[in-house]
């Protein structure tokens, strides 16, 4: 029996995934990937975790947290809290890298084979982070492609990087997977009077949100929205009330809710200083908006400039510029949406993706 074990990022629970409109996007993603495994593990965090089971088929079991410890000890007792469960599996995985010395330390017990995902390397980006943290950083990323049988990356740019630093055994260059049958582009949708930006994501510094909010200060009819959840939530408000903008923050919407919320958009903007893969971009490309992101790594490996999406740099003119040429070129802006379209259709679709993924399970048995 073909056995898979997910081991959650730390601290993270089913309920998280819940609040934060995740849950069935993941769980919809691990469904498809019991065509390969006969079970599916879940070890979480969460203590209640398995009031979620009457959403999940029979074959992925939940593993909830059982002891009444603070989640830093209890990351290191997993291994011995489900030794019987992880036994039993042919695979480990872990999605993130906080948290990933779980699943090393159950691999150099039990001598499973491991898979180190991570959506975003985390070292490459050392935005407030102090000395100490980075250090740690570096030191988990090292231990988890160490241990690691095959590491799976987002992009090549982390794939160069982390090979250079940490030389895995194995490492592959895996994008996210975005279900182009439940991100699609709804036909003659209804627009306001007003410019509808879109972001969706964690409020976080390397997200740039501020100089977002700066660029459009002047842009007259503009209407932002974003969703997400972050330290920058106060920033955000207090922003809101200097610059007197149109803005709408929403902590979190379900995941089946998203791909209307992309569609009641005019455009897609993604700001950020630094990014892996973003998940949303590929979602808002999916519904064929058209996407303005940063010229970064993560970023302009997706979008090609004009012609699947529209680049501009991180600073708040280029930003606001681009959102002005992007408002006054109609034939850009739907030329651009048809093409993101497209562009997910062929590259992103998660099927495909989860193919890939399976290969190297069993390329690597």
């Amino acid at each position: 029996m073909k056995t898979l074990t997910l081991f959650f990022t730390y601290g993270t629970s089913l309920e998280d995934w819940d609040k934060n409109g995740t849950l069935d996007r993941e769980l919809n993603i691990y469904k498809k990937f019991l065509s390969y495994f006969d079970k599916i593990y879940f070890i979480t965090y969460g203590k209640n975790d398995h009031k979620f089971a009457k959403k999940f088929p029979k074959n992925i079991i939940i593993l909830p947290k059982k002891l009444a410890v603070n989640d830093f000890l209890y990351s290191f007792l997993i291994p011995l809290t489900y030794k019987k469960e992880i036994r039993q599996s042919s695979w480990l995985k872990t999605n993130q890298m906080l948290g990933s010395w779980s699943a090393v330390m159950a691999k150099i017990f039990f001598g499973k084979k491991l898979n180190i995902r991570t959506g975003y390397t985390e070292s490459l980006s050392y935005i407030n982070k102090t000395f100490t943290k980075k250090i740690i950083t570096e030191l988990i990323e090292f231990n988890a492609h160490k241990f690691s049988d095959i590491s799976i990356v987002t992009s090549n740019h982390q794939k160069d990087y982390i090979l250079k630093k940490y030389t895995p055994k194995n490492i592959f260059v895996i994008p996210n997977g975005i279900d182009t049958e439940i991100f699609k582009p709804i036909l003659n949708k209804t627009h306001s009077q007003k410019v509808n930006l879109l972001f969706v994501g964690r409020l976080h510094p390397e997200k740039n949100l501020l100089n977002l909010m700066r660029a459009i200060k002047e842009i007259k009819n503009i209407e932002l929205k974003i969703i997400g959840r972050g330290p920058l939530e106060k920033n955000i408000l207090k922003m809101k009330e200097k610059y007197d903008l149109y803005l709408e923050l929403i902590p979190s919407v379900p995941n089946n809710i998203l791909p209307e919320i992309y569609n009641s958009a005019d455009i897609y903007v993604q700001p950020s200083v630094y990014e892996g893969n973003p998940k949303t971009i590929l979602e808002a490309m999916s519904c064929g908006l058209p996407v303005i992101g940063t010229n970064i790594n993560g970023i302009n490996n997706v979008i090609t400039h004009e012609k699947n999406g529209y680049l501009c740099a991180t600073g708040k003119d280029s930003i606001k510029n681009a959102i002005i040429e992007i408002i006054s070129k109609k034939d850009l802006r739907e030329k651009i949406g048809i093409n993101a379209r497209k562009f997910i259709e062929e590259n992103y679709d998660l099927e495909k993706i989860i193919e890939k993924e399976i290969n190297l399970y069993k390329n690597n048995e």
